[in-house]
């Protein structure tokens, strides 16, 4: 596997993208920063370069255990973790030619806006088999967040067929909530 990351900038601030590749296909991820957190795009490239061993090791065949090895690794930042998950769930996607949707979610897709219910951002969780399971357990409103150049849109959005009720903003939007 290779592993890439680049700080990314915008009017708004800097965020970071992650991709994986085996030379045929790639996945990608990102990590916005949210200052209000105390979070800053150098902690988070610190985090990614303590993953990267762990990351150029694994095999496609890792896709469904990363995360969970890079938590044991290197627990407390389940952003990163959460980015470089997304992006192996992507090329394993696109290697084995299984569309998200199936891999991730349900069928039925809805954007809707609610105003109780517990908001998650599953960004802040860091494994996307987690984030999978929650609405089992309650009625949560799955924050889908639309990255700046559109990186983990398609798996945040197969993610979110999971869940009743999901709301859809801009990474701005993030950053003022």
């Amino acid at each position: 596997m290779k592993f890439f990351y680049n700080l990314e900038r915008t009017d708004f601030g800097e965020y970071i993208t992650i991709e994986i590749t085996d030379n045929k296909n790639s996945g990608i991820g990102a990590i916005v920063p949210e200052r209000y957190k105390g979070e800053n795009y150098k902690v988070i490239m610190g985090a990614i370069e303590e993953y990267r061993y762990v990351v150029e090791k694994a095999t496609i065949k890792d896709t469904f255990s990363i995360p969970y090895m890079l938590e044991e690794h290197f627990p407390n930042h389940p952003k990163v973790i959460f980015a470089i998950d997304a992006a192996f769930k992507e090329l394993y996607s696109k290697t084995y030619n299984i569309p998200l949707q199936k891999l991730l979610g349900r069928e039925n897709i809805q954007e809707c806006k609610v105003e109780n219910g517990e908001k998650i951002f599953p960004e802040e969780y860091g494994i996307i088999d987690l984030v999978k399971v929650l609405p089992l357990f309650d009625d949560y409103v799955f924050m889908l967040t639309k990255y700046p150049k559109g990186e983990m849109h398609e798996v945040l959005r197969a993610l979110s067929t999971n869940f009743k009720h999901v709301e859809v903003f801009s990474w701005k939007e993030r950053l003022f909530i």
